[in-house]
């Protein structure tokens, strides 16, 4: 199956009907993804069928973590107190076309869109908040690592960075 290349959300789109089978993902995008990227908190980009119809979605913002809530290792050595990253907010694939690897390519265009951010403003890592076990599962499946005695999981950022 075909997809756009991932997007902004522009003023024309429709989001009516969007369902990842996750309500506080398909209720983000419905209720909250405009005013947030209004108010400057985070930004969607969107992808479609070839048919023309709403497939899949995911968020980034810049976000930052106290040093201190993160137990040792390279994402806390020699940085500021706050920790700058890239926050994965919210990822969904319609369930119409879920089982086509569209989560996973989602994922990797909001990898690839980090990796540039991160060059240009700097930040440690991209991280997400895995809203259950299936998401953390596929975001190990996808390099992602578990912060220690935390439920947020990251992917370095710039591999060289030390």
């Amino acid at each position: 199956m075909k997809f756009t290349a991932p997007r902004r959300v522009e003023p024309g789109d429709v989001f009516d009907g969007f369902d990842c089978g996750v309500a506080l993902i398909d209720d983000w995008l419905s209720l909250r993804a405009r005013n947030a990227e209004r108010q400057g908190t985070a930004v969607a980009y969107v992808t479609y069928s070839e048919s023309g119809e709403l497939a899949g979605f995911y968020s980034l913002s810049a976000h930052a973590m106290e040093r201190s809530s993160i137990a040792g290792g390279w994402l806390q050595r020699n940085v500021p107190e706050r920790v700058p990253m890239i926050l994965l907010g919210m990822l969904g694939v319609d369930r119409r076309f879920q089982g086509n690897g569209l989560g996973r390519r989602l994922l990797h265009d909001a990898v690839v869109r980090s990796l540039g951010i991160s060059m240009e403003l700097g930040a440690r890592a991209l991280i997400v908040d895995p809203v259950d076990d299936g998401a953390a599962r596929f975001y190990e499946a996808n390099g992602f690592q578990h912060i220690p005695e935390s439920e947020r999981m990251f992917l370095k950022l710039a591999g060289k960075r030390s």
